[in-house]
């Protein structure tokens, strides 16, 4: 079965070649008559552009997310890692499947989480308790979605556009599972 890596590598080096292509032949079109030709194939250059710093931002991240299957991964489920990172995958209780594209109720997240240890003790490094830790990353997370969401409305390009939004719901998962361990591991710990 081919590798979805292998399908990105190979778009990746098509949408080089059309952005190569389309900017030889806006050199060509230089005169005031081309001008409406010229503006269609400026707009698919650009397209071709962004496409192709999509799909080099796909590879780059399938290969950081190896190394974390490799570093962190339990080794059952590595050389089964999907190119867009979902890996391991969270089932989540009550019926709701796999968490995607949708933010999980929070009776769901607290029956999900119902099972996690009720108190994690980190070495001393200075990092602080894991309620701590948790209320900074949900703090970080809150930064990133309020940025994400300025970034959907700015965006002119659809695809862009369409994909900051996509990745602005999965903050709002990360945001809402934060919430819920920050909630878990503040409270147990008596802070």
């Amino acid at each position: 079965m081919e590798r979805m890596i292998t399908t990105v590598e190979e778009l990746k080096r098509l949408e080089e070649k059309a952005e190569r292509e389309y900017r030889k032949l806006l050199k060509k079109l230089r005169d005031p008559e081309y001008a409406d030709l010229r503006a269609l194939i400026m707009r698919m250059a650009i397209d071709a552009a962004f496409h192709r710093h999509l799909m080099e931002a796909l590879e780059r991240a399938y290969h950081d997310s190896m190394r974390l299957v490799e570093e962190y991964g339990t080794g059952e489920s590595a050389g089964e890692v999907a190119l867009i990172p979902g890996l391991p995958t969270v089932v989540m209780p009550l019926g709701f499947g796999a968490m995607g594209a949708r933010v999980p109720p929070e009776e769901i997240i607290e029956e999900y989480l119902k099972d996690f240890p009720t108190e994690v003790v980190l070495p001393e490094n200075g990092d602080g308790k894991v309620g701590e830790l948790l209320g900074r990353y949900l703090e970080l997370e809150r930064d990133m979605l309020e940025l994400y969401d300025r970034l959907s409305r700015r965006a002119f390009h659809p695809v862009v556009r369409e994909l900051v939004k996509e990745i602005k719901r999965n903050e709002e998962q990360h945001e809402a599972i934060l919430k819920k361990l920050s909630e878990k591991y503040s409270h147990s710990a008596g802070a």
